[in-house]
């Protein structure tokens, strides 16, 4: 009888031992990372107004997108303007120096005419006499009537 007793103790005790779960400690645990579907009408209440939360939110986001692109573009609009209207202003400036530097070149060549012409009438004893003559030999000496010198910008 005791071996029949003993067979039924060994087997009540592995009954027990597969009746419970053990857990290895030292293996990560994984769980299931899936949403899982709600079923109650509460659940679904707050998973549909916070989707109407959210859309809202995107709403107001693209508004204050937009808005911000169109107060981005009104000042590059305004500061195409600003450029355009310096840009004309310097063209103009730069014409009116341009024709500046025309009317002095025109006069420094008719200057030089005259200064070669009162040096040829210095030459041949008129009325200037030499004093002026060597006065404008000291100006060609330091390079002033020198036909070579453009004064072009």
């Amino acid at each position: 009888m005791i071996d029949h007793q003993y067979i039924q103790q060994q087997s009540q005790q592995q009954d027990m031992l597969n009746s419970i779960d053990f857990t290895d400690l030292t293996a990560p645990v994984y769980e299931d990372r899936r949403r899982k579907k709600s079923t109650t009408l509460q659940d679904k209440q707050a998973i549909s107004n916070m989707r109407i939360r959210r859309r809202a939110q995107n709403r107001a986001s693209q508004r204050a997108f937009r808005e911000r692109k169109e107060k981005h573009v009104q000042h590059l609009e305004h500061e195409l303007e600003t450029l355009e209207a310096k840009h004309r202003e310097l063209m103009k400036s730069h014409t009116n120096l341009g024709e500046t530097n025309d009317k002095l070149k025109q006069e420094v060549e008719s200057l030089r005419l005259e200064i070669r012409t009162l040096k040829t009438f210095g030459d041949t004893g008129s009325l200037l006499g030499s004093p002026v003559s060597n006065e404008f030999d000291q100006f060609e000496q330091d390079g002033f009537l020198d036909s070579t010198n453009d004064f072009t910008f």
